[in-house]
């Protein structure tokens, strides 16, 4: 089986974390099965803007997970701030495909196989209501210092709930993916994508 020159991929996509070419399906990785022709076909292909990726700090579970990397990879002005890679993103029976054209019009991929998953939300940028808990800011008035109280919270919540459940043009519905590095340091990392539609996000957590 044919596997991809290094030479070929985007160091933005790759550096040390990439996986081993050897790990990966020898057919996604052969121009000659691309999306134009006949071959293999994905569970799922949506056309994204890939955003980057981060190491979740706080906790690394469940929503809460990815709470900590959105807010930092996702401009609150929302989409039309946004700087990332336009890309493909493809789901398989084996794990999700990542692809896109660099300045020198080749093509790059990268795989991320199934079982590096732990955890993948469709979710939406939305400001709820503060609770009585949360301070912000912080002014020092006659030597005490005095707390705001945070009347809008900024969260990223499933598309099915009641707050994100409206579409936005601002701001449009995410994909977050947290998946184990399968080389170096094996940690957990955070991957976030802008996609189109509510149907394209949903398709791709299921």
């Amino acid at each position: 089986p044919r596997n991809i020159d290094p030479r070929n991929i985007d160091p933005r996509m790759v550096d040390p974390r990439m996986m081993d070419p050897r790990m990966m399906d020898p057919r996604m990785l052969d121009p000659r099965n691309g999306p134009e022709e006949e071959g293999p076909t994905p569970i799922c292909r949506c056309r994204v803007l890939y955003l980057g990726s981060l190491v979740p700090h706080v906790t690394k579970d469940g929503l809460q997970g990815i709470q900590e990397p959105l807010k930092e990879l996702y401009p609150e002005d929302g989409a039309l701030g946004a700087k990332g890679i336009d890309s493909w993103l493809s789901v398989w029976s084996n794990g999700f495909l990542l692809e896109n054209v660099d300045e020198n019009r080749k093509k790059v991929s990268r795989f991320f196989p199934i079982d590096s998953l732990h955890y993948c939300a469709a979710v939406r940028y939305v400001q709820v209501p503060g609770t009585s808990g949360e301070k912000v800011g912080g002014t020092v008035m006659s030597g005490h210092v005095v707390y705001a109280l945070r009347s809008q919270v900024q969260r990223f919540l499933p598309l099915d709930s009641p707050f994100a459940r409206n579409p936005n043009i601002n701001h449009p519905p995410l994909f977050a993916a947290i998946l184990r590095r399968t080389t170096g340091i094996t940690v957990l990392e955070c991957h976030v994508f802008i996609c189109k539609r509510e149907t394209a996000a949903n398709a791709l957590v299921r």
